[in-house]
């Protein structure tokens, strides 16, 4: 079995069951090898697991980079609410998000720099993508001319919030909320001409 199988087997049950919740026999018999032959590819589970972060954390990275290009020839207010939907959308319905949810709500202590360094990480290729539709939105007089800095700082603490919420409500119960919580953030954000559009 190749590396690879080992981190996606791990990620799954990482996702599933946690750091201290998920044993190296788990992690084999997920794979179908016996433990020892885990010892070939990773010295012991904290270095599965970092692997599995860092690789999470590329593979979000890459995830919303590819999202950028989808964004272009559609509005401000349909870019972000795009952007806003597939972000929730990830980390509602992926591995891993699951993954990054339990890390992030829930970190190992051990592993608590290590996982503030890859959230700075995704958070930071986020900020890439939307801070740009911020600066487009004051500048065509869409959005209130606020500094970036705070315009993406209530994005992220609407969508955090949202992550919450989504471990405790029904899909039924979590879309509402998704779209009020947007109806209001937009509200928030615009310029006042463009209230009631």
């Amino acid at each position: 079995m190749t590396k690879e199988t080992i981190r996606q087997e791990s990620l799954r049950l990482f996702a599933r069951h946690g750091y201290e919740n998920t044993s190296l026999t788990m992690i084999a018999d997920a794979v179908g090898i016996k433990k020892p032959s885990l010892y070939n590819h990773f010295d012991n589970k904290d270095a599965i697991f970092l692997d599995v972060l860092y690789h999470v954390g590329d593979l979000e990275k890459e995830r919303i980079m590819q999202q950028a290009p989808q964004l272009k020839g559609i509005t401000v207010k349909e870019q972000l609410h795009q952007f806003y939907r597939f972000y929730l959308e990830r980390m509602a319905h992926s591995t891993e998000g699951l993954f990054f949810k339990r890390v992030t709500f829930f970190p190992p202590e051990k592993f608590t720099a290590e996982i503030k360094e890859v959230f700075l990480m995704v958070e930071d290729q986020m900020t890439a993508v939307i801070q740009p539709i911020m600066e487009k939105g004051i500048a065509e007089k869409k959005i209130r001319p606020l500094s970036t800095d705070t315009l993406t700082s209530a994005f992220y603490t609407l969508i955090d919030g949202l992550f919450l919420e989504e471990n405790y409500y029904d899909q039924d119960v979590f879309e509402q909320r998704q779209l009020s919580s947007w109806e209001i953030f937009w509200l928030g954000i615009q310029t006042q001409h463009q209230e009631g559009s």
